[in-house]
């Protein structure tokens, strides 16, 4: 019977191996309603023996259970199912769950109470997979169904107790029945706990994409486009309000001598530890990243060029008290830096391109020192 349809599961972020993984989820289900099936079948065998039903509910309900199953198993390992957003087709397989619940209450209302008891766990099963208006929906159909069946029998639920067999019968059905609403909500919170988990992996692969897409991978600054989108902002603010803007590009002093000689992992490592000196100088209000290969770009916003050379100063008296022995012992680097203020009209590569002749100019002149343009 449907009550173990456990498939059921809400749509989850779409991983490469999702597919087979809740494949093999639905029809480990399914296996486990045919077992289900089969128990309902023994408890209906019990009260044939205890001169409650005949055999044909017994076989009727048991074989039609089955015969469910089955084909909803073929169904789902078949991909047929891979169409429908439930991929475990929960909703359509309840609804033939429902009917032979239904039908066996009318035919056999002498133990009515126990296909009521099934009705109850298909419906908790099935809004496992339903949001709460058609949960509501579904419970309206379910009542509505039900209360018909019982006025056209005419006879209430019934559950045998008329000698001991039959109370024992009851009673062990009734702790199934237990057993089984346990194992629901069990798997509904094992569920809630995947899904949280699953959300957290997605925040935090969202996160990780984030940063990949803004910021340098080496260093863990910004990186070129986010740099330029952040100049292209800012000369828009300073379009609007009038307000100083000034960037500057530092280059590292004979970086290629580091790669030459100390090898491409110290050049890394000098990198990141120029980055990461320089980043925590920067103001939370200015842009710094790297622009590209050894050099960085700054862009101080509200800055004129008489205030400008200071957070740079700043920044070189930091690297020669930065701890380098990372790269090698006795080690340290330096920075030449084009500075340029930005001038009303003027496009960012323009502003670019005359702080990089400045930046010519610092090499030119002995590096290690800042040239304005």
């Amino acid at each position: 019977m449907s009550e173990l349809a456990l498939g059921a599961t809400p749509p989850t972020p779409a991983k490469p191996a999702q597919p087979d993984r809740r494949l093999g989820h639905h029809l480990n289900n399914q296996r486990l309603i045919m077992v289900s099936y089969l128990i309902d079948g023994v408890v209906l065998t019990a009260f044939h023996f205890a001169g409650t039903i005949g055999w044909a509910p017994v076989l009727a309900y048991t074989g039609c259970g089955l015969l469910i199953s089955v084909v909803t198993y073929a169904l789902i390992a078949s991909g047929w199912t891979q169409r429908f957003r439930d991929t475990g087709i929960a909703v359509y397989q309840t609804i033939p769950a429902h009917a032979l619940q239904l039908a066996c209450m009318a035919w056999v209302p002498e133990v009515s109470f126990m296909f009521a008891l099934l009705l109850f766990i298909v419906y908790c099963t099935l809004t496992l997979s339903l949001d709460p208006l058609r949960s509501v929906i579904g419970w309206a159909i379910a009542a509505t169904c039900t209360a018909g069946v019982l006025a056209i029998v005419g006879t209430p639920l019934h559950m045998p107790s008329s000698n001991l067999p039959e109370q024992v019968i009851s009673f062990v059905f009734f702790v199934i029945t237990l057993w089984r609403c346990v194992l629901i909500g069990s798997f509904n919170r094992q569920m809630t706990s995947r899904l949280k988990a699953r959300g957290r992996e997605l925040a935090e692969l969202t996160a990780k994409v984030d940063l990949l897409a803004h910021h340098d991978e080496l260093t863990g600054v910004m990186n070129r486009r986010s740099l330029f989108t952040a100049l292209h902002d800012e000369l828009q603010r300073a379009e609007r309000t009038k307000v100083q803007l000034c960037v500057a590009i530092l280059d590292l002093d004979r970086f290629k001598l580091v790669n030459d000689q100390l090898g491409h992992l110290a050049g890394d490592r000098t990198l990141k530890i120029f980055a990461s000196t320089l980043s925590q100088l920067t103001r939370k209000a200015d842009r710094f990243g790297r622009y590209g290969g050894e050099e960085f770009l700054l862009v101080m916003t509200s800055t004129g060029l008489d205030t400008a050379e200071t957070p740079i100063e700043r920044m070189r008296a930091a690297l020669t008290e930065a701890d380098w022995s990372a790269v090698a012992p006795g080690f340290s680097a330096t920075f030449s830096c084009g500075l340029a203020a930005w001038r009303p009209g003027e496009t960012a590569e323009q502003l670019l391109q005359r702080a990089d002749n400045a930046l010519y100019r610092a090499k030119r002149d002995g590096r290690n020192c800042t040239r304005v343009d």
